[in-house]
C-alpha cells in the first residue's frame, strides 16, 4: 500500500466496512506515519460516537439517551458502578475484551440483557469498533423475526455504548426468565443443549430449520452472520434465535480472520458461505453432541432414529455445507433451508404406504363363495335377453 490513506478511508477503518486485508494493511501503516495516526483520532472522536447516535434514532423502535456524557475516569469504568438512566442492573451474564453483558430491569418491570461496550478502551487499544457499525446495519435493516435476537434500544452513556436485547431463558430451570431472575442465573445457549448429549434427529433439523430461516432474512439483506455457533444461539421463551450480532457486516469479498476457529471455513471466505458452512457445523455438533471432529461426514447410525427425514439427503446437505471451496457451499442460507425440507420424507411416502395396506389389504380379504356365482349370472344376463327376444320373434313369424 503506497501513501497515505484519504479521510473517507479512516471513517470505512473505522466503520469496519473495509475488507480485512485492507485494514490490516492499513493498521500496519498507522503507527508509522504521526500524521495518519492524527488523522485517525480526529475521525475517532469526530464520527464515532455520532455514527452510533445517528443509528439509534435512525429507527422509530430505538431511542437513546444523552450522549454528550462527560469524559469517562478510571472510577466510572469500574464494574461496581452503575450510572446508565432508565435500568436497573440485576445480575451479570458475561464479558469479553471490550464489553460486558447484564441482566437489567427498566422503568416497567420488564427484564432485557444489556450490553456495554467501552470506547475508550477500544481507541485505547487501537481496535475498530466493529460492534458499533454491526449494530447500526441491524436496527436499521432488520426487521423482527421470530428467529433473531431483537434489540429494543440503543444508547449511550459517557463513553459506554448500551444496548439492550432479549433475555434468555434460565440455563438451571430450562425456563424462561419472566418476573423474577433465578439465583444464579445463566443464559441457556444452543451450546448449553449440546453439552448434555446428542438431541433426537427431528428435533436437531428442526432447530436447524428455524436458524436457517432467521439466516435468511439476513442473507437477503445482503448480511453475513460471521459468528454462527451453538454458544451464539439462545432460547427465549423456548424458541432458538441467532445472537452476538457484533460480527455482521455488508462486506462479504475477500478472506478475513474475523470468526471463531472451527467454525470458519477451510478457505477463510468469511461471506455468505461461510454461513452455512458453520450451520452445517452447528447441525453435526447437535447430531453428535457436540463431537464434531469428523465434519462433514456422519455415521449412518445417527439418522437411523428417524422415519421423518432421509439419511441419505441429511448427509448430502452436511456435505455440501461443509465443502472446502466455497463454490461448492450452499450460496446462502436459502438454498440450505431449501435442501434440508427436501430431505422430509412426510407426508409423501407415508401416503404412499398407506395406499399400498389398502391394497394390500384388499387382496387378502376372504371371499364369498355365492360371489362366484352372482358374477356368473350377471355376465350371462345379456345372452338370456337376446334368446327370449329371438323367440318372440320366431313366434309372431309362424
Amino acid at each position: 500500500m503506497s501513501g497515505c490513506p484519504s479521510i473517507d478511508r479512516l471513517h470505512r477503518l473505522e466503520a469496519g466496512e473495509l475488507p480485512d486485508q485492507e485494514a490490516e494493511m492499513l493498521l500496519v501503516h498507522l503507527p508509522t506515519c504521526a500524521q495518519c495516526t492524527q488523522a485517525l483520532e480526529r475521525v475517532r472522536r469526530e464520527d464515532l460516537d455520532a455514527r452510533i447516535v445517528r443509528s439509534a434514532l435512525a429507527d422509530s423502535t430505538i431511542t437513546p439517551s444523552d450522549a454528550a456524557g462527560s469524559a469517562a475516569t478510571h472510577e466510572e469504568r469500574k464494574p461496581h458502578v452503575w450510572d446508565i438512566p432508565d435500568y436497573e442492573r440485576v445480575g451479570f451474564c458475561g464479558e469479553g475484551a471490550f464489553g460486558t453483558v447484564w441482566v437489567v430491569r427498566d422503568r416497567v418491570g420488564v427484564h432485557r440483557a444489556l450490553k456495554t461496550i467501552d470506547l475508550e478502551r477500544l481507541r485505547s487499544a487501537n481496535a475498530r469498533c466493529r460492534e458499533s457499525a454491526a449494530l447500526e446495519v441491524y436496527c436499521q435493516h432488520v426487521q423482527r423475526h421470530p428467529n433473531l435476537i431483537e434489540v429494543f434500544h440503543v444508547g449511550m452513556q459517557g463513553h459506554l455504548l448500551y444496548y439492550t436485547m432479549e433475555l434468555a431463558d434460565d440455563d438451571i430451570s430450562r425456563r424462561p426468565v419472566r418476573d423474577t431472575i433465578p439465583k444464579n442465573y445463566r443464559p441457556l445457549t444452543l451450546q448449553r443443549v449440546v453439552e448434555h448429549g446428542p438431541i433426537g434427529v427431528d428435533t436437531a433439523v428442526e432447530v436447524l430449520l428455524r436458524l436457517l430461516r432467521g439466516l435468511s432474512r439476513l442473507h437477503a439483506l445482503g448480511l453475513a452472520h460471521r459468528d454462527v455457533k451453538p454458544a451464539n444461539v439462545i432460547l427465549v421463551e423456548r424458541q432458538p434465535k441467532l445472537a452476538d450480532i457484533g460480527m455482521i457486516t455488508t462486506d462479504t469479498t475477500g478472506p478475513s480472520q474475523v470468526g471463531t476457529p472451527g467454525y470458519m471455513p477451510p478457505d477463510g471466505r468469511m461471506d455468505l458461505t461461510a454461513d452455512t458452512y458453520a450451520m452445517g457445523r452447528v447441525l453435526h455438533e447437535l447430531l453428535m453432541g457436540g463431537e464434531s471432529g469428523d465434519f462433514p461426514e456422519l455415521p449412518s447410525r445417527v439418522l437411523q432414529a428417524t422415519d421423518v427425514w432421509d439419511a441419505r439427503g441429511i448427509s448430502a446437505v452436511l456435505a455440501r455445507a461443509g465443502a472446502a471451496s466455497a463454490a461448492d457451499r450452499f450460496q446462502n442460507a436459502n438454498q440450505m433451508l431449501e435442501a434440508l425440507e427436501a430431505c422430509r420424507r412426510l407426508p409423501f411416502e407415508s401416503l404412499f404406504a398407506d395406499l399400498g395396506q389398502i391394497e394390500t389389504a384388499a387382496a387378502e380379504q376372504p371371499r364369498s363363495p355365492y360371489v362366484p356365482i352372482a358374477v356368473a349370472a350377471v355376465n350371462a344376463l345379456p345372452w338370456v335377453l337376446l334368446l327370449i327376444l329371438a323367440m318372440v320373434v320366431v313366434a309372431k313369424v309362424l
